[in-house]
């Protein structure tokens, strides 16, 4: 099975993002007519806390007990700005939103994580921790530049969301897109 840990998102910073992949869809689709994109729908976004990949129902046994005891971090909240791609030159990859404020708490909500994780022999990402929110994964760019797609909503607010639970996900492919199907929840104290 495929894992990874999760937090998952206000109704209402769902909504905006929707719309912000829906006015994005309509400019990729006039820009760049050949461009494969895969849009995320609404119930698959969320800000990643760890991505763990392959695992056996063993070791996801193993995870969810990991992180069964409260996380130590108080609840908080995540503000969301910002529309961008990965990379930032070239053909992009990923369409992301970002986060404005809370982003200390979600690094330390992730290192406690990495932590938990490292009892279960799952070695740390060895790649620096950056949150955001994917909008969708571009298959094949097919001509695609960012320059003019993000004119007017690059600095776009999508309203706040608490933070109160990070959940252990499974993601199961279907010819829709991926299913993330929730196995574990863990409470920030």
């Amino acid at each position: 099975m495929r894992l990874f840990i999760a937090v998952t998102i206000d109704a209402v910073v769902i909504a905006r993002m929707s719309e912000s992949i829906d006015e994005l869809r309509e400019r990729v689709a006039n820009s760049a007519p050949r461009a494969r994109v895969r849009w995320l729908s609404a119930d698959q976004l969320h800000v990643t806390v760890r991505f763990i990949g392959e695992a056996s129902e063993a070791q996801a046994a193993n995870i969810a007990t990991a992180l069964g005891a409260a996380l130590p971090q108080e609840r908080f909240e995540l503000a969301f700005r910002g529309l961008g791609v990965f990379p930032g030159r070239g053909a992009p990859r990923v369409f992301w939103a970002g986060i404005a404020d809370g982003v200390e708490h979600l690094a330390a909500v992730e290192s406690d994580v990495t932590k938990r994780l490292d009892t279960c022999g799952i070695a740390p990402d060895g790649r620096p921790y950056r949150p955001h929110v994917t909008l969708a994964r571009v298959k094949d760019a097919g001509g695609l530049r960012v320059r003019g797609l993000f004119d007017g909503i690059a600095d776009r607010a999508s309203a706040t969301s608490a933070v109160d639970t990070i959940t252990l996900f499974q993601s199961r492919p279907s010819s829709d897109g991926s299913v993330y199907v929730p196995l574990h929840s863990t409470r920030l104290r």
